[in-house]
């Protein structure tokens, strides 16, 4: 996917007035604009460099597959990577927004736009031009891979977006969901966040809107669940701070969590805390303060990012 490149600027990101998708029936509270579209970029690098380039973790058969489908692409930068990955196939990126457009995309991408919990995969509307007329999509067993990542801060249904993954997908399809629990651990392995004030408020006002922060490690449960077999688990650490690690794509990720989450989070705080009892600009400028210190780099603070993937029996 690509080297990394430098990171947006903290200020940039902090300072510019966010936009956001207009779909009322989400739950997705991060911003839909260019400079989260940089950040979301930036990530997708790391996250391919901490995994040796290697995105998919499920054993696909590269010669069966004809359709997959990348849900809440963003920018489209992984479902580039599927095209390019099964390049017989034709690859379908899912967002609530339109994805921005780019030159040079593989001939086999599609766009589409949609809320995958709220609509028929029927309904979706195309918004990228090409060449042919583009094919229908399905209500059910349409793909044979469905891919999905950091869809944590907007799904307010897991188990039933993972069942609506399992009808999409045809006999033998794998679904692989790539997510994190809102849970930082120290160098040993045991939990600090629980121990942030700001934090257990933020979770608290995120979870009165449906939202489930540990959607990361209970989707091996909701796989099996929903009639998935096969299902595997693979975790990746998040360190808060890079300049501990030995490895140079280890010690870039590192610096880029340390510096990037608190960037997010800052806009998060108003947009989960809208509507909370008690709720002043003076108290969500308070939890920014905590946040930024409790979010310092430090040897060992992490998070885990969980890889699962589940075969539908053919």
């Amino acid at each position: 996917m690509g080297t990394i490149e430098e990171q947006p600027p903290t200020s940039e990101y902090i300072n510019h007035a966010p936009t956001y998708h207009t779909d009322k029936k989400s739950a997705y509270v991060l911003p839909n604009d260019s400079i989260e579209h940089v950040r979301l970029e930036t990530q997708a690098r790391h996250l391919s460099g901490i995994m040796n380039n290697r995105i998919i973790h499920s054993p696909v058969d590269k010669a069966s597959v004809t359709r997959v489908l990348d849900v809440g692409c963003g920018t489209g930068i992984v479902t580039d990577y599927l095209a390019r990955e099964y390049p017989s196939a034709e690859a379908v990126g899912l967002d609530l927004s339109p994805v921005p457009k780019q030159g040079d995309r593989p001939s086999n991408v599609r766009f589409v736009q949609g809320n995958i919990l709220t609509e028929k995969p029927s309904s979706w509307v195309c918004t990228n031009d090409t060449a042919t007329a583009p094919k229908a999509v399905l209500d059910v067993e349409a793909f044979d891979l469905i891919y999905s990542r950091l869809l944590i801060c907007g799904l307010s249904d897991w188990p039933k977006y993972i069942r609506t993954e399992y009808s999409l997908l045809k006999p033998g399809g794998w679904a692989e969901v790539h997510d994190l629990d809102w849970i930082w651990y120290d160098k040993h392995g045991k939990v600090i966040s629980d121990d942030w004030p700001w934090f257990r408020r933020l979770r608290s006002a995120g979870e009165s809107r449906g939202l489930d922060f540990s959607g990361g490690s209970r989707t091996q449960q909701w796989m099996n669940d929903a009639g998935f077999v096969d299902v595997q688990v693979k975790t990746y650490r998040w360190p808060f701070g890079g300049q501990w690690e030995t490895e140079g794509v280890w010690k870039e990720f590192g610096e880029y969590v340390s510096h990037v989450m608190v960037d997010m989070f800052w806009h998060l705080f108003p947009r989960l805390m809208e509507g909370q009892p008690g709720v002043t600009g003076e108290v969500i400028d308070q939890m920014r303060e905590e946040m930024k210190h409790d979010f310092a780099p430090e040897e060992g603070k992490h998070w885990l990012f969980y890889v699962t993937c589940g075969r539908k029996p053919s």
